[in-house]
């Protein structure tokens, strides 16, 4: 599995930790030029200190809240920021994928789902289709941790997100095991999924400047995860034998 890999978690705390050296840095500048910064406002010397002493502590309890604006709400900055410091662990994107029955060899759903950044931690939503295109469910993981190529995440299900039905853990393993992923495969962990169910991925790509699907690209989704079963349609005995941890190409 791949070593050194930067959790949510780790992500977080070190873009926080640079918030707080840049409060700490502007700290020991003021302290540098106090006297400078005292000559020049004289006649405001007696709340001039308390007040700078509050700034500077509001800076650092601001740090927090900075730095989840930091990862996760700046448009575009905050994920090219997530994808420069993951580096070949960035798994964020969108993935068509197949569920399919491996001891009957037979497709249960096509699905689509989205990797995102959200609220300190890696966020999965998507949604299952029956092989006719009617819609199966909606899904969304309630908490995960992303570590060595692995994806752990608890998730929650049902025809509409309102009133989840089913909940369970899933294992997801992202390939190539060197690089950038651009595959992935999982097993679920629930009370109904009592057999070898499993569902193969693959990261969509996208044309320079083309729109990443919506929510109203249903049938563009659906065609993509088609497309994915037809090439893995023909090799099911063959991926049947191997680990889910194994690449599947």
């Amino acid at each position: 599995m791949r070593q050194g890999a930067i959790e949510g978690a780790d992500l977080f705390r070190g873009v926080n930790s640079a918030v707080h050296a840049g409060v700490a840095a502007l700290t020991w500048w003021v302290l540098q030029h106090w006297e400078q910064l005292q000559a020049a406002s004289a006649e405001y010397k007696n709340w001039a200190v308390p007040a700078v002493l509050a700034g500077l502590g509001f800076l650092f309890r601001l740090s927090y809240p900075l730095s989840a604006f930091i990862v996760e709400k700046i448009p575009v900055f905050s994920r090219l920021l997530r994808r420069a410091i993951m580096g070949s662990e960035f798994i964020e994107g969108e993935w068509p994928l197949v569920v399919v029955d491996m001891q009957a060899q037979k497709l249960l759903y096509l699905g689509f789902l989205n990797i995102g950044f959200r609220d300190g931690q890696l966020y999965v939503l998507g949604d299952d289709w029956n092989p006719d295109g009617s819609h199966a469910q909606a899904f969304r993981s309630m908490q995960s941790l992303y570590r060595d190529g692995t994806l752990h995440y608890w998730y929650e299900q049902g025809e509409s997100l309102r009133a989840p039905d089913m909940r369970g853990y899933t294992e997801v393993y992202f390939f190539p095991v060197h690089g950038l992923a651009k595959r992935h495969a999982g097993k679920f962990l629930d009370v109904r999924h009592t057999s070898d169910i499993r569902f193969y991925a693959r990261k969509q790509q996208y044309r320079r400047f083309e729109r990443p699907f919506g929510e109203d690209d249903k049938n563009k989704k659906l065609e993509a995860a088609r497309e994915l079963w037809n090439e893995l349609e023909p090799r099911l005995a063959s991926l049947r034998g191997r680990a889910i941890t194994a690449d599947f190409v």
